[in-house]
């Protein structure tokens, strides 16, 4: 608003005082009765009042404009005002007239219209160093040089005081630059000591960050040494794929390590197979994953169960016996979804049990197109209020029925062009787009399909999805 304002007025004073000047420019065509009317001092008056504000406008339209245009505009007004003084110099050694007038308008027009310009460059690029000082040094060197200027076209006019204006004017610049000598001595001095305390900080934290960088690099080996133990838990996709007809385990922990995992144990004719999800992820998640593979694992070759929702009780019973020993109480635990299949003389028998987790599956030969799914119990395993025994489900499987257990991570991802979470239902259209392909083509489709939904975004939890023919 300010800039604008500055600016019109500057066009207004620009175009007011060229016509003033015009008009007195054309009266020395006129008869000389034209002005007699006008008192002289009047028009003296408004002559060099035109001036003035002819010279005044300039700054007053480039006062705000960009630095380089600024300077521009100085450098233009610099060489108008030295050609018009040589002009005036000259028109005076020749003895012809209107050697006044361009000195007289050359000396306006560099005190009136280039001096403020360079004032405001001079302040725009030192007020880093000097802060207030700046201005008043500044102002004092353009206005002893504004001094001098007047006090040498005093002399060139032989006007009074012509002297004691140029002695006044040297006076002021020779203080002033003495002023300036202190000021900037003085801050020499200081940003020297303000340079040495910023070396001394920076040699700190240089020192800091060598030791926040190698203390990294031994959480991280840590951290990757973990996901090598963690890694050595989970059964080998052999293993898995000897005792299915087809199979295929997508794994993606967030971090290195994760609370997300994946379980295959053989006891008798029973294979068992399940996808839990650990409270946290990261370290966090996976210590907890730790105690809760090692349940699992010994209420199947322990205590010797095969029955999925017996599994889940001993297990829940095993986490809570280690996290009891702790004084606090700890609620971490998992949620999970587990699946025996028994060969039998006839076929196989498939049985499930789910924490919080259900399973999926889907018929080729029922011809209804549709998703099945079994719930789960609404309770983890760990710490509840209200302890349940689990439900195990009996599934009447037929040959090329495709069953899948997963967590939470893969419906909960944010994404799409939104960024919302991809959610159940979408993943359920998934699996029913796959149909019958062979699972580890499907396994790649889910992978591609959360790169494209995730897109830029990061991954937010652990995600596990096991997908079985038996």
């Amino acid at each position: 608003m300010e800039k604008t304002i500055l600016t019109k007025t500057g066009r207004w004073m620009l175009a007011v005082s060229s016509g003033i000047l015009l008009v007195f420019i054309i009266a020395i065509f006129l008869p000389e009765e034209f002005f007699d009317m006008i008192p002289e001092l009047l028009k003296v008056l408004l002559c060099i009042g035109a001036l003035i504000c002819l010279c005044l406008s300039f700054p007053a339209i480039y006062y705000h404009s960009a630095p380089a245009k600024r300077k521009k505009a100085i450098r233009v007004i610099a060489i108008i005002s030295g050609s018009l003084f040589l002009i005036g110099w000259f028109f005076k050694f020749m003895h012809w007239p209107g050697a006044a007038v361009c000195c007289i308008f050359s000396s306006f027009l560099f005190c009136f219209g280039a001096l403020p310009l360079i004032i405001k460059s001079r302040y725009e690029s030192r007020k880093t160093l000097l802060t207030g000082k700046t201005l008043i040094l500044s102002i004092a060197d353009l206005l002893s040089i504004l001094v001098i200027t007047i006090g040498l076209l005093s002399r060139i006019m032989h006007w009074p005081g012509g002297n004691y204006l140029i002695m006044g004017g040297v006076g002021v610049l020779v203080l002033t630059f003495i002023l300036w000598n202190i000021s900037f001595r003085k801050e020499v001095k200081l940003r020297f000591l303000a340079e040495g305390k910023l070396k001394e900080s920076l040699k700190e934290i240089g020192e800091k960050h060598l030791i926040i960088e190698e203390k990294n690099k031994e959480i991280t080996d840590s951290i990757t040494y973990a996901r090598r133990i963690q890694e050595a838990i989970l059964p080998p996709l052999d293993f898995i794929n000897e005792h299915v007809h087809e199979s295929f385990v997508y794994y993606q922990p967030k971090d290195i390590v994760a609370g997300d995992f994946y379980w295959a144990e053989k006891t008798g004719n029973v294979f068992l197979i399940a996808a839990a999800d650990c409270t946290g992820h990261g370290v966090p998640g996976a210590l907890v994953s730790v105690v809760c593979s090692n349940a699992l694992n010994r209420s199947v070759k322990e205590f010797k169960l095969s029955d999925p929702g017996e599994i889940l009780d001993k297990t829940r019973e095993l986490v809570l016996e280690n996290f009891s020993k702790s004084k606090e109480t700890i609620k971490d635990g998992m949620d999970v979804s587990l699946l025996s299949i028994e060969k039998t003389a006839e076929g196989y028998t498939i049985k499930w049990a789910g924490a919080n987790n259900p399973l999926w599956y889907i018929s080729p030969f029922a011809g209804d197109g549709v998703l099945h799914e079994l719930k789960a119990d609404k309770q983890p395993i760990g710490f509840t209020d209200d302890a349940r025994p689990f439900t195990t489900h009996r599934i009447e499987a037929q040959a090329g029925d495709t069953f899948y257990l997963f967590t939470d991570g893969y419906a909960d991802q944010f994404g799409g062009p939104k960024g919302k979470k991809f959610k159940y239902r979408q993943f359920e259209e998934l699996l029913l787009s796959l149909g019958q392909i062979p699972l580890k083509d499907q396994q790649e489709a889910i992978s591609q399909a959360l790169k494209r939904w995730k897109g830029s975004l990061e991954q937010i939890d652990d995600v596990c999805i096991i997908g079985i023919r038996p």
